[in-house]
């Protein structure tokens, strides 16, 4: 066994425990160098610390143990887009986060309820290109930007007009269940060709009561519950998914300058 050591010992220069060690050699992630046959004892190289190194690296950072495998067979190109796609998972782990710590904050400041003045209207079919999916709910606001961006550029790709603001449409929000069902639609002269994610749908059109909502899209809800007091009030009811129309870019708006209509169709 020269020139190696013992498993305790690689232990303490690698800092991960010798439980961790074993578990990491049964799945084919850091095998010993040599085990002895008489007493069943692992002994590592000093060469394999820099594997040992990385493994103990990239589970800090939360990478699956399969991805780290891969990583370890040493193919640059695959190393690349494992490393590159975790990055991009810890971004909307990241998004996601904020997203939540901006609602607690609006519930933490315990601010005065809003008004709003609801309307009844018709409103006409649109022509419209989407992209539409079951998401946690937790990440609704990643889905909607990056979906909005993902069509703003088919659109342009195929030479399309845009006839109004985006909207979401929630065809299915049961706070009960783990996902929504949300589709991000952009109205435009004529239709689109599928793309990836995007196709062609039309927005239904007929009755609807709306009202205005002013402020982050994180208190949105007040304007839902004014427009289901409204319909009960007025013994109508609902005949479809609600829609949010966002007349205002976040990216250029401060979140208490945003405007969202909310409409929902009712009969």
């Amino acid at each position: 066994m020269r020139n190696l050591m013992p498993i305790g010992r690689f232990s303490e220069i690698c800092r991960l425990s010798i439980p961790a060690l074993r578990h990491y050699n049964e799945l084919g992630l850091l095998a010993p160098a040599a085990i002895d046959p008489d007493t069943g004892y692992r002994y590592y190289s000093m060469a394999q610390t820099a594997d040992a190194d990385r493994i103990r690296t990239l589970r800090f950072l939360d990478m699956p143990l399969p991805e780290i495998k891969a990583i370890l067979e040493g193919d640059p190109e695959r190393t690349r887009q494992l490393l590159a796609g975790h990055r991009d998972r810890l971004l909307q782990q990241t998004e996601r986060q904020q997203y939540a710590i901006r609602i607690l904050e609006s519930m933490l400041r315990e601010e005065p309820p809003m008004t709003y003045e609801i309307h009844m209207r018709e409103v006409v079919p649109q022509q419209a290109a989407s992209i539409r999916a079951q998401i946690p709910w937790a990440e609704i606001g990643p889905f909607v930007g990056g979906a909005m961006g993902e069509i703003f550029q088919t659109i342009a790709t195929q030479g399309g007009r845009v006839t109004g603001p985006p909207m979401a449409i929630y065809h299915c929000a049961d706070a009960e269940q783990p996902e929504l069902d949300v589709e991000v639609a952009v109205p435009l002269a004529g239709t689109v060709k599928s793309a990836g994610r995007v196709g062609a749908t039309t927005v239904l059109g007929g009755l609807v009561a709306t009202t205005l909502h002013v402020g982050s899209y994180e208190t949105v809800g007040q304007a839902y519950q004014a427009l289901g007091a409204w319909v009960q009030e007025h013994s109508h009811e609902t005949a479809g998914p609600p829609r949010e129309v966002y007349l205002t870019d976040p990216n250029e708006t401060e979140p208490s300058a945003n405007r969202t209509e909310i409409l929902w169709p009712i009969k």
